[in-house]
């Protein structure tokens, strides 16, 4: 979560906000219980571009710098906030192989950066909160996560 905050939700690699995963999946949740039963396309565990789509883009991951299968550590100084799509295409190439390969196109906004942009990360804390039954494991431990920094919704 740290790393998140620190990098603004941004893409290191190309500047574009990232999506907090879990929100999503909580969105749709909210939206099944509220009786829709059409197609959404909002979460899917593997961020397929049929089954959510704004996360086969915009998945926010933690990407290890100097690549962990060539011997990169796993401490913050190394980790950065990557969006699913520049993660794969990075794979495990080396910082000087990654600057020299062709890259998606940084976006550069109109009036700057996002200033107040969390990734969906309060959304989140608002409905794990608001209904903690059916969240998994890892979803628990996000929010204590975010209890333990601070960010209390």
């Amino acid at each position: 979560m740290r790393i998140f905050r620190r990098d603004g939700w941004l893409c290191c690699w190309c500047k574009r906000p990232v999506i907090f995963a879990p929100a999503v999946r909580l969105l749709e949740r909210e939206v099944r219980k509220s009786g829709y039963l059409g197609p959404l396309a909002y979460y899917h565990a593997h961020a397929t571009r049929d089954g959510a789509p704004l996360l086969d883009e915009l998945w926010a991951v933690l990407d290890h710098a100097h690549a962990h299968s060539t011997g990169g550590t796993t401490d913050g100084d190394n980790l950065v906030t990557a969006c699913n799509k520049c993660n794969g295409r990075k794979n495990n190439a080396p910082l000087d192989d990654w600057k020299e390969r062709k890259r998606r196109k940084a976006i550069k906004g109109k009036y700057g950066e996002p200033q107040h942009w969390d990734g969906l990360s309060t959304l989140f804390v608002v409905l794990g909160k608001r209904d903690g039954s059916g969240l998994t494991a890892t979803e628990r431990a996000w929010l204590k996560a975010f209890r333990e920094i601070g960010d209390a919704a």
